[in-house]
């Protein structure tokens, strides 16, 4: 037998996660070009209480050795919810500064900043969230360049993979295509100058995009309670 006011809960529940994304991505592009005359810093930062970070890069436009590349739907409005709903840091970027701040090395003030604010409050962990297209043979892809990323520290990975299959992510694979092994990637330059643990999450649109919202719950439950099980650990 149906339980109508469960049901009735989590429908508003689901309602109420749509509206919060179309207002974290109205906050993003509605003031892009704004931003850009008043010369703003290209990202915000959210400060936290737990330290432990959260990373939307690709959130806007990037522009990758002259070429534009598209912006990744949702993963601002995601990084956004979950530092607020946990009281993690979180920085993301707010309009397109001809730059790609995964990809930049030289003159990277994204990568500079994240790099001192992790320093400063004594972060112990980067979650770095990017969105990748529905044709991938997977729905998220855990990248840490084969465990160097994470001081082979595995039971990082395997607390998330297991939270997030508990949430009926079933298609979860790692370093296989994105595998942030380059010092491009956030990921890697990050571990590099700071060496705490930094896992890149490439998340498809099953699981990201707005019109998918029973996705976009599971993954933000999932990465919620990953959160809090490695703040215990912490």
């Amino acid at each position: 037998m149906l339980d109508f006011d469960k049901i009735n809960i989590r429908k508003e529940k689901m309602e109420n996660l749509k509206e919060k994304i179309e207002y974290y991505n109205h906050q993003i592009f509605d003031n892009e070009e704004k931003r850009k005359q008043n010369n703003e810093k290209p990202f915000k930062i959210i400060q936290g209480e737990i330290p432990i970070i959260l990373s939307a890069p690709h959130c806007v436009k990037q522009t990758r050795n002259g070429k534009m590349k598209q912006a990744e739907g949702e993963t601002g409005a995601i990084v956004q919810i979950i530092a607020k709903d946990t009281k993690c840091y979180a920085i993301y970027k707010t309009y397109n500064k001809n730059d790609d701040a995964n990809y930049d090395i030289e003159n990277n003030l994204y990568k500079q900043e994240l790099s001192n604010l992790i320093n400063q409050k004594q972060i112990k962990l980067l979650i770095d969230i990017h969105g990748a297209k529905n044709e991938n043979k997977f729905d998220i892809e855990i990248g840490t360049n084969d465990g160097k990323n994470i001081e082979n520290k595995g039971y990082i990975v395997k607390e998330l993979k297991e939270i997030l299959l508990k949430q009926k992510i079933k298609n979860i694979v790692k370093n296989v295509k994105f595998k942030a092994s380059s010092m491009h990637t956030i990921s890697k330059y990050i571990h590099e100058k700071t060496k705490i643990p930094c896992i890149q999450l490439e998340i498809t649109g099953r699981y990201r995009y707005i019109e998918n919202i029973d996705g976009i719950e599971k993954l933000i439950n999932g990465i919620e309670q990953f959160i809090k099980k490695i703040e215990e650990i912490y």
